[in-house]
């Protein structure tokens, strides 16, 4: 911890001095907010935290590398389908990964690390998770481990009230849904797959949208305005909440299990590396003063 507050310390003091390539970031009444400035406050707030994050992450990876230890494609394919199986649609996940800022192949990226991570852990400490374990926790987790109550939906996003009526209107008279979302939606998923969602579970979209979702019966379009305009939705299919089969869930359920066991480990282990490591704070060139 000290090896991180003393290299806060430090960024933060030299965003006090002049920093080349500093700029303005915003001005308020023709005063500047610089670029340094928001760097000093980022890392008062979070600098020591963010990089003891950062030192155990490059130690994991270090470790792993050291032992050859690699996510094949197959594995990070399976995780990444199980992600986007929670959000109903292909559409729907990368729309709400461009909300987010980030793209398919950052998460991809970044389950590569989480699964090389794991193994890492799982054989330095010899975590497994047999049958019977299985067993035990389905049994115990039956009621929640089954598919909830899901709407298959379709999706238009207008920029006025005004559009999303005539939007609706034309659906009504008979146009292609799907058509009109390609050419008049403003949301990625329109472009995408025609405004498809897929089937989405409740609380899986922002909960004006959600509430009004389950309350449509199949066929019904409504309007709902939202903060970046109007949303037309229509429910194609409604399914109910189906039961959990064992043969369905246990390769999840062996996930779930051994991220729990990870989760107590990985402090430990991560904590065994450090005391190994070769950790060192590089003290920063001092300035040289003005007149010398």
């Amino acid at each position: 911890m000290f090896h991180a507050i003393a290299a806060a310390v430090s960024l933060a003091a030299a965003a006090h001095a002049a920093v080349p390539g500093d700029f303005d970031v915003v001005r308020v009444n023709g005063v500047a907010i610089r670029q340094s400035e928001v760097i000093e406050r980022l890392w008062k707030r979070y600098g020591s935290q963010t990089l003891e994050e950062m030192v155990d992450e490059l130690l994991l990876r270090q470790a792993a590398a050291s032992k050859k230890i690699t996510a094949s494609n197959a594995d990070i394919d399976r995780r990444f389908a199980r992600l986007e199986a929670q959000f109903g649609s292909r559409e729907l996940f990368v729309s709400q990964l461009e909300q987010a800022g980030t793209t398919v192949a950052k998460v991809k990226e970044d389950l590569a690390d989480e699964i090389v991570r794991e193994r890492l852990i799982m054989d330095a400490k010899g975590i497994k998770v047999g049958d019977d374990d299985l067993k035990k926790a389905f049994d115990a987790n039956k009621d929640k481990l089954g598919k909830p109550e899901a709407a298959h939906l379709r999706h238009i996003l207008a920029k006025t009230e005004a559009e999303a009526n005539e939007l609706v209107a034309k659906v009504k008279a008979g146009a292609d849904f799907s058509a009109l979302a390609r050419e008049k939606s403003l949301a990625a998923s329109g472009k995408a797959a025609g405004g498809d969602y897929g089937f989405v579970s409740r609380g899986m979209l922002p909960p004006e949208i959600d509430d009004v979702a389950f309350s449509l019966k199949p066929g019904e379009i409504k309007i709902i305005a939202g903060p970046r305009g109007w949303h037309i939705l229509q429910v194609i299919e409604r399914r109910a909440a189906q039961g959990a089969s064992f043969d369905e869930v246990k390769s999840d359920l062996r996930e779930m299990l051994l991220a729990d066991k990870l989760k107590d480990a990985s402090s430990a282990f991560v904590l065994e590396l450090r005391r190994k490591a070769d950790i060192k704070t590089p003290s920063r060139p001092r300035t040289a003063s003005k007149g010398t």
